[in-house]
């Protein structure tokens, strides 16, 4: 089989896999005069050689969209060598003769445009190239348009994207640059959230951080069905004005919940309502204004959470207070991380919790809760599979109640925090408000009665005793280094210990932590505490995750999964490294990151790795035995075995000129200069 068969052999085969294939008669091998006669026809002169002689696709194919009345075609055109997918001058697609005969996405791009002037059938064309073999490939997808124009598409793993069921969608977020349906509701909450933001600071000047305790006590209230709107009636009495009405409601709910659950005693909430005093005593958000009909602006806030309460369904995969908190921080004053506090994304959050393995018998622990949302991707992944039978509600009584716990240092976040799992079902007695380094295990002293003074004297010593059975499962997202005294490795070397034997914890944190230990940290101290991870525990994988994953903070991280084997250790066992910068995540102009269509194929791809032993290119993944000395990054086993393009060797002579004119023009030039 010749070398470009092979390539094409792999497309037949995967396409097949979507419903097209040469034998149905949806799907053109070259000459598409049988199967697509026009498009046959409106490639009468496309030749790549740029001759005017005919040309003809390797593949193409026709998409109609499921949820509209668009038709695509798409265009492939293949290559043996990974080196010649495409060829870019300055980050442009090259369409020279070279250019088109040569390269995949080149010649696929050049077809597109000229079917665009020859006929107006086809105003929507994917021109896609693919190049390699069997068992690494790269697929880049453009998009060319009824003029002819073209853009560049993200990089795709398989042709998935082009199903009548993806299609629409992926031709919504990537071409006209539309919000994805899956974040309508998530960009929905985000407006909101962001006039309420604006409105508590036009109507009550409020610090940045009441804000979020502000949201969360109004929402708790209304959860408490103590509430109606009705019963803020705009007074100024320090009993009765609307604040007291909301942290009564709030008030009365928790006491009634800690009747009904011994374990959610005063510990946990006392901080929550101490967090929430102030909306009864701060007489600019009680106090009714002309410009609000004569309602406080409590009523007004009040009043587009109910909205937004009985919208959002609670139990969905939705972390409603975070994505309101995160807007908080993101239109503050300041950046958001003056106290190391970093959010989240959902996507990463409910991925990590699949690559730990969680189930509904495991106990998870977040060392450092934040917003919540480690709890909220957890409970949804643990509830989800509870077996739905007779059982089921016992099953789930049994997750929410003690199967979940949590620590926060940060009082205004725990109150958030706390608040959040409460809305989602959750009693919130296992979240502990104070130090993680002061968490420790409650005795397991075989005298009941011993045991339990033991513990109290802990706490009476200022330590926070967990009341977990076990911890098997951790996940979490440490602070960003604080100094010496708290960086982030520290964070993850307690919470290994705290974890049982066999248990498996999933953290991200920034590339810098493994690299250097990041800020304060010694590089003999980094290096042994590899030693001391390698000792007693796996570490299964580490996962370089896209750089804007935590968009708009410039801030690269990695995903670390680590499995505790004391005794053992990691032993001869080989660490998947993984290359997942590209994981179906964008920046839409003018918008924030989502998802660009391409998403789940890369999640699967993942997964199927990690989870499942599926086997991967190179430059996807690498299997290395760690050490205290060696990187623990992709990037840093891996070299590109491609041919360099025309394109990058001039983009690599421009990069140089442009680097020796800033120098010589900031009075560096001497550097170029030969001293001999």
């Amino acid at each position: 089989m010749a070398n470009e068969e092979i390539i094409k052999q792999w497309i037949i085969d995967k396409l097949s896999e979507d419903g097209y294939s040469l034998s149905k008669g949806n799907l053109a091998k070259e000459s598409a005069e049988k199967v697509f006669p026009s498009l046959y026809k409106a490639m009468a002169h496309a030749s790549k050689k740029q001759n005017g002689n005919r040309g003809a696709s390797d593949f193409s194919f026709l998409v109609k969209g499921a949820d509209s009345s668009n038709q695509y075609l798409v265009l492939i055109e293949t290559k043996d060598d990974n080196s010649n997918v495409i060829n870019l001058n300055n980050d442009n697609l090259s369409l020279d003769e070279k250019s088109t005969v040569s390269y995949a996405t080149n010649g696929a791009v050049w077809y597109g445009k000229q079917i665009q002037k020859e006929t107006k059938q086809f105003p929507k064309i994917f021109a896609v190239g693919v190049a390699g073999n069997y068992d690494r490939q790269s697929i880049i997808p453009y998009f060319v348009n009824e003029t002819g124009g073209f853009i560049s598409l993200p990089k795709l793993r398989d042709f998935h994207e082009f199903t009548s069921e993806n299609i629409d969608e992926y031709y919504r977020v990537n071409v006209e640059h539309q919000t994805p349906q899956s974040e309508l509701k998530a960009e929905e909450l985000s407006k909101i959230a962001r006039k309420l933001h604006n409105d508590i600071r036009t109507y009550t000047s409020l610090k940045n951080t009441l804000k979020a305790p502000l949201v969360a006590s109004i929402l708790l209230g209304i959860h408490s069905k103590e509430l109606t709107l009705s019963d803020l009636k705009g007074s100024i009495s320090l009993k009765n004005n609307d604040g007291a009405i909301i942290y009564n409601a709030v008030d009365s709910y928790l006491e009634q919940r800690k009747k009904e659950e011994p374990d959610f005693d005063d510990s946990k909430i006392t901080p929550i309502l101490s967090e929430f005093e102030f909306i009864k005593v701060n007489k600019a958000l009680y106090t009714p204004q002309k410009e609000l009909a004569n309602h406080s602006p409590l009523y007004e806030f009040t009043s587009v959470l109910f909205d937004v309460y009985n919208t959002v369904k609670i139990g969905e995969d939705a972390d409603i207070l975070g994505d309101f908190y995160s807007e908080f921080v993101k239109y503050n004053d300041s950046d958001g991380n003056v106290l190391g506090i970093v959010l989240t994304p959902k996507h990463i959050t409910s991925l990590m919790a699949e690559l730990i393995e969680l189930s509904d018998k495991n106990y998870l622990l977040d060392p450092t809760t934040g917003s919540g949302a480690f709890l909220v991707a957890g409970m949804n992944r643990m509830i989800s599979k509870i077996p739905h039978d007779s059982n089921y509600q016992k099953s789930f009584n049994e997750v929410v109640s003690h199967h979940l716990y949590g620590v926060e240092n940060e009082p205004s976040i725990y109150s958030v925090a706390a608040s959040n799992m409460i809305l989602r079902g959750d009693g919130k007695s296992n979240m502990v408000y104070g130090n993680f380094f002061e968490y420790i295990r409650k005795s397991k002293n075989s005298d009941i009665e011993k045991a339990k003074k033991e513990n109290i004297e802990l706490e009476k010593n200022g330590k926070l005793v967990s009341r977990a059975p076990k911890i098997d499962r951790v996940l979490m997202n440490p602070p960003y280094s604080q100094g010496k005294k708290a960086p982030e490795y520290k964070f993850v070397k307690h919470a290994l210990e705290l974890m049982d034997d066999g248990g498996i914890l999933g953290v991200i944190m920034p590339i810098s932590v493994l690299v250097s230990g990041g800020k304060g940290v010694s590089k003999k101290e980094i290096k042994d505490f590899k030693e001391w991870l390698l000792k007693d525990y796996i570490v299964k994988s580490v996962i370089t995750m896209n750089p804007q994953t935590f968009y708009p903070t410039a801030t690269q991280t990695v995903v670390v999964i680590i499995q505790k084997n004391v005794g053992i250790g990691q032993g001869n066992r080989k660490t998947k490294l993984i290359n997942f910068t590209d994981d179906g995540y964008s920046v839409i102009p003018k918008k924030v990151l989502v998802p660009n269509g391409t998403e789940k194929s890369k999640r699967k791809q993942l997964l199927d790795v990690l989870l499942n032993d599926d086997d991967a290119s190179d430059d996807f993944m690498l299997k290395v035995k760690l050490t205290k000395d060696n990187e623990w990054l992709h990037n840093a086993h891996y070299t590109n075995p491609d041919k360099p393009t025309d394109g990058d060797f001039m983009k690599a002579v421009a990069d140089y000129v442009a680097f020796k004119n800033n120098m010589e023009l900031h009075g560096k030039g001497g550097i170029f200069h030969d001293n001999d």
